[in-house]
C-alpha cells in the first residue's frame, strides 16, 4: 500500500465525511501524499451503490465501481470485498484510522507523531463520546450537509493542530465557530433530552431538530439497554442510528442488519423507507419493552 501513496502521480481517495475516523484517515493519507491528492469526502449509503472508482477508499463500504485499496474495520463490509483489489479489512481494529496508522508507520516514521491523536479516535469510534467529541461530530456532520468542501479543512487543522484529548477538538479553528452555534442553538433542548431517566428500550424520531445533533442525542443511550434515532433525509428515507449496550438481549447490529443496514456489534445504523418503520418496531419489540418518542 505504502508504495501507491508514496510515488508521484494523482491519487483519488474516498473517505468517510460524518466522523473523525474517517476524517483523520484522509489526514494520514495527505500526510505521505500531499501533492495530487483527491479526496472525496461521502458516506456508506452515498457511496454502496456508487459506479465510482477510486485508488484507495477509507472506513467506508467498498462502490460498486471498485477500488484498488481498502482500508476498514466494519465486519459488514467483509461481503463486498469482490470489489477490491487489495483489502485491509480488520473487525477487530477499534477504528480505520488505527489500522491505516499501523500499516503506514512501518514505512513512514512521521506517522508515530500522532500516536496521542489515534487514540483518541479509537475513543470516539467505539462509541465512547463525552459532550465535547459528540459536539464535534454533531459540527462535523453539519458541515458534511451544507459545506462538505469544508472538510478539507478540518483534516488539514488535525495535522495542523493534532488534538489529543476531546476538548481540543471542538476549539479546532475549522469546527469552533459551528460547536458555538450548535450551543447556542439547541443548548437547552439537547440537556433536556440529555436529562432522560433512562430505562430498557428507547426509539427517538427527531423531526423538529437538525439530523445533525444525533450525536449529541445519543449521549442520552448510555442509560438504556437499546437505543436509536430515526430521521428523515431530503429523498424521504428513514436514516437509524442504533446503540446498545452488552447487556441488551438486541445488538444494534443485529437490528441495522434485517433492515439492510450494517456496522458494529454495538453502534450500526439503516437505510430504509417509511414504510418499514413497522418493520424496526416489530423486530425491537420481538424481544425488548420499548418506547417511541418524538423531538
Amino acid at each position: 500500500m505504502f508504495e501507491l501513496v508514496s510515488k508521484g502521480g494523482r491519487l483519488k481517495v474516498a473517505s468517510h465525511g460524518e466522523d473523525l475516523d474517517g476524517l483523520f484517515s484522509a489526514s494520514l493519507i495527505a500526510l505521505i501524499h500531499p501533492e495530487d491528492l483527491e479526496i472525496y469526502f461521502t458516506a456508506p449509503y452515498e457511496i454502496r451503490e456508487s459506479l465510482e472508482s477510486f485508488d484507495i477508499v477509507l472506513d467506508l463500504p467498498p462502490p460498486r465501481g471498485g477500488t484498488r485499496i481498502l482500508v476498514d474495520h466494519h465486519e459488514s463490509n467483509l461481503a463486498l470485498l469482490n470489489r477490491v483489489k487489495t483489502a485491509f479489512l480488520r473487525p477487530e481494529y477499534p477504528s480505520t484510522a488505527r489500522l491505516l496508522y499501523d500499516i503506514l508507520r512501518e514505512w513512514e516514521p512521521q506517522v508515530e507523531d500522532f500516536s496521542r491523536t489515534v487514540d483518541l479516535v479509537d475513543q470516539t469510534d467505539t462509541g465512547n463520546l463525552d459532550l465535547f467529541s459528540a459536539l464535534f461530530t454533531a459540527a462535523i456532520r453539519k458541515i458534511f450537509k451544507r459545506k462538505r468542501s469544508d472538510l478539507v479543512k478540518v483534516a488539514r487543522d488535525l495535522l495542523l493542530h493534532p488534538p489529543t484529548t476531546s476538548d481540543e477538538l471542538i476549539n479546532l479553528p475549522a469546527v469552533k465557530r459551528e460547536v458555538d452555534l450548535i450551543e447556542r442553538e439547541y443548548g437547552d433542548r439537547l440537556r433536556e433530552l440529555l436529562s432522560l431517566e433512562g430505562g430498557e428500550a428507547l426509539l427517538v424520531r427527531i423531526e423538529s431538530l437538525p439530523s445533525y445533533l444525533v450525536p449529541v442525542i445519543q449521549l442520552a443511550a448510555r442509560r438504556y439497554r437499546f437505543f436509536g434515532t430515526i430521521t428523515t433525509g431530503s429523498d424521504g428515507a428513514l436514516r437509524l442510528s442504533l446503540r446498545s449496550r452488552e447487556d441488551s438481549p438486541l445488538s444494534a447490529l443485529e437490528v441495522a442488519e434485517r433492515l439492510g443496514g450494517g456496522g458494529h456489534r454495538n453502534a450500526a445504523g439503516a437505510l430504509i423507507m417509511p414504510s418499514r418503520m413497522e418493520d424496526l418496531l416489530a423486530i425491537v419489540g420481538s424481544r425488548m419493552e420499548f418506547e417511541l418518542i418524538t423531538v
